[in-house]
């Protein structure tokens, strides 16, 4: 697939790099955008996740072979046609509706072993136009509580703008939001889908269980399942796995009273 391979090697390029600058994992500067912050272009948007991933020893292919490639690509057109079928169904971030305690009730297991998985995102830093903020997972794994720290950035409100570093082993790349479901009663959003521009791994987090069950559990498995995050090329044949709340709730303390 042209877009499937445009994508990993645009993202070889960004780590080849990286690894020439050095193995250091450092947010977006935000003096690399354009200010205010609106229209960013969409190879920009592209640019900066690739900018983002941490990086490896690892070449696959020589440098001047990936830029012949690209340019037979016509980049510009592929990751439009990749921007638009990511993110087709969102609209301008707000990023305080973003902040606060999440669930994790849908998982790319073959990449998180994990179990009964939470995030928490605190604002560190929010100008109109940008923002920082921290990003903190508490799970389990053989019982045993796990946590991993990561960090997120906002360049811009477009779609695609707002990046998501877990500090996972296994997330090499950030997460960026796909769909956004619902507001509850502090204006909050109440399920988010977040994803990668190969549309694996790929998370939905919800602030409210029962919520999430009985309003957006069938609207997420319809969006995934026809969108292709469900089983994507780059999954080889695996699915998404929906938590079961209730084993949850009585092996994770943070699960407690469904919303702590």
């Amino acid at each position: 697939m042209p877009v499937i391979r445009c994508i990993y090697l645009l993202l070889a390029i960004y780590l080849q790099y990286a690894n020439a600058m050095g193995n250091t994992v450092r947010p977006f500067t935000h003096s690399s955008i354009p200010v205010p912050g609106r229209n960013v272009p969409i190879m920009r948007l592209f640019e900066n996740y690739a900018a983002s991933c941490r990086p490896t020893n690892k070449r696959d292919f020589n440098m001047d072979q990936l830029a012949t490639l690209l340019q037979s690509f016509q980049m510009d057109e592929v990751a439009t046609k990749q921007y638009n079928s990511l993110f087709f169904g969102m609209a301008d971030m707000q990023i305080e509706k973003f902040m606060g305690k999440w669930y994790t009730v849908v998982n790319s297991k073959e990449v998180h072993k994990e179990d009964c998985s939470i995030f928490y995102f605190d604002m560190v830093l929010q100008t109109p136009y940008t923002a920082t903020f921290t990003s903190k997972q508490y799970a389990l794994i053989d019982n045993d509580v796990i946590t991993n720290e990561g960090y997120g950035s906002m360049v811009g409100p477009e779609p695609g703008a707002v990046l998501i570093t877990t500090g996972h082993e296994k997330d090499q790349c950030p997460f960026f939001p796909v769909r956004i479901g619902g507001l509850n009663d502090d204006g909050e959003y109440q399920y988010m889908i977040l994803s990668t521009p190969l549309k694996y791994p790929t998370m939905v987090l919800t602030r409210d269980l029962e919520k999430f069950d009985t309003m957006w559990k069938q609207e997420v498995y319809d969006f995934v399942e026809k969108n292709g995050f469900m089983s994507p090329m780059a999954a080889l044949n695996t699915r998404l796995h929906f938590t079961d709340i209730d084993v949850c709730r009585k092996v994770n303390k943070l699960y407690e009273n469904g919303n702590v």
